[in-house]
């Protein structure tokens, strides 16, 4: 017999043993004990041959899959494995400042290219822009249309990406790459920014998505946080007379930070600062009285305080607080700003929120016995490293990584494993099934 493995970037691929006990008939479920060894998981239901449903991992049926390297060892068929399943809402700042410089043109370019990357194809993807319409202006701007619309539901609404990418025009890809290249930047007297009510609904968006998995938004803004004026909510006055026209970032603080905290359905919110995001003007004219930095900062922290630099000095606003050291939040203010490097954040985004659970996939027939499960990883292009099984379930891994079942019965990266994979643009993940479980 022969050991032959596959990788997919980003993915899972797990091989399946010919001399695997209980081979016939069909499972209606996979569960969670890991074997003989300590783990996470707990029994499933339904039965095939003469192994213990327990011990089983289902695999489809794999017999046209010849087009990979023979190595030692004991398996013979291959099934791609998925990343845990998670929804995706990017909120793209509208304004007419982002017409400047490339902004909005060099954002639409990113997202394209980061989703189109196959890592994305098990997520549902969503985009909602703002603002996308003039108003008539509060009082004290005389009524004047001001740029502050934003409307209720995204303009891509959250569907599930599958392998169709960006040249399939029907795909959720295709829409959204349509939309970032022909919609333009708002117009409008000055340059207002409804991020409140922008965020507010698109994270009605994301709690209303009934599929079980993760919830990420993503923001990408050139900040300047306007529009307030039409809402009760605290903010900071500007110099044409409107009191309160700035918005409080401390608003959206609390606004992320509620969304993040849901008992039943949280979501990790990540921002992105393109150029502009570092205004301060003390006159209140152009830009809000505050150091902006400091702002987004904040809102990445109250977004996703788990998932943010360590070293990151901005988790809390303050108006007379200063530009953190270390900005939580991506700032790309510093001479950092193209397509590419917008498009690694976003892959870095869904690392770090994704990288360390993987599907094993349910087909019809087949089954693997999960005593002979084996993992391995590499990032930056690198060799394979082979992870051992963890047989205590409170070990860490903190210095030498492993990996174990979690209680749904999937494959989950533990301490250093998990910490490369998720900092990686280009982890590769393999499940070769077929030998005997190496367990540390």
């Amino acid at each position: 017999m022969r050991l032959v493995r596959a990788c997919v970037v980003g993915g899972v691929v797990a091989v399946s043993a010919c001399s695997a006990s209980g081979g016939g008939g069909d499972v209606g479920s996979t569960g969670g004990s890991a074997g003989q060894d300590a783990s996470a998981g707990t029994g499933g239901g339904g039965s095939g041959g003469d192994a213990s449903v327990k011990d089983q991992v289902i695999l489809p049926d794999t017999t046209q899959d010849q087009n990979l390297n023979p190595d030692t060892g004991c398996a013979t068929s291959v099934a791609e494995a998925k990343q845990a399943p998670a929804a995706m809402m990017v909120v793209l700042d509208k304004s007419s400042s982002m017409a400047q410089a490339n902004k909005w043109a060099f954002a639409g370019q990113a997202v394209v290219q980061a989703i189109d990357n196959d890592a994305f194809d098990t997520m549902w993807l969503g985009l909602y822009a703002a603002p996308t319409a003039t108003i008539p202006g509060p009082s004290c701007l005389m009524g004047l249309p001001v740029p502050c619309e934003a409307p209720a539901f995204p303009q891509i609404p959250l569907e599930l990406a599958g392998t169709a990418k960006t040249s399939d025009p029907n795909s959720v890809r295709g829409k959204i790459m349509w939309f970032v290249s022909n919609v333009k930047p708002a117009g409008g007297q000055g340059d207002a920014s409804p991020m409140y009510a922008a965020l507010q609904n698109a994270i009605s968006a994301l709690q209303t998505w009934n599929e079980d998995g993760k919830r990420l938004l993503l923001l990408v803004t050139d900040g300047t946080l306007s529009c307030n004026q039409f809402s009760n909510r605290p903010g900071f006055a500007d110099c044409n007379g409107c009191d309160h026209d700035w918005e409080d970032p401390n608003n959206i603080v609390d606004l992320l930070a509620k969304a993040n905290t849901d008992a039943s359905k949280p979501i990790e919110s990540f921002v992105v600062g393109v150029p502009g995001s570092d205004s301060y003007d003390q006159s209140a004219c152009n830009y809000p009285p505050y150091h902006m930095r400091l702002a987004l900062s904040a809102m990445a922290y109250a977004g996703s305080p788990t998932n943010v630099d360590p070293n990151c000095t901005g988790t809390t606003f303050t108006q007379g607080g200063g530009d953190p050291g270390t900005s939580c939040h991506f700032d790309m203010t510093q001479g950092n700003f193209n397509a590419q490097a917008l498009a690694d954040i976003i892959n870095q985004i869904r690392g770090k929120t994704l990288g360390c659970v993987y599907e094993l996939p349910v087909p019809e027939s087949g089954t693997v016995d999960k005593t002979r499960v084996n993992v391995q990883y590499s990032t930056g292009g690198g060799p394979m490293t082979d992870l051992l099984k963890r047989s205590d379930p409170n070990d860490t891994c903190t210095n030498d990584g492993c990996w174990d079942y979690d209680a749904n019965g999937k494959v989950i990266l533990i301490g250093k494993a998990c910490d490369s994979v998720k900092s990686a643009v280009d982890a590769k993940v393999q499940i070769v099934v077929g030998c005997q479980t190496n367990v540390k």
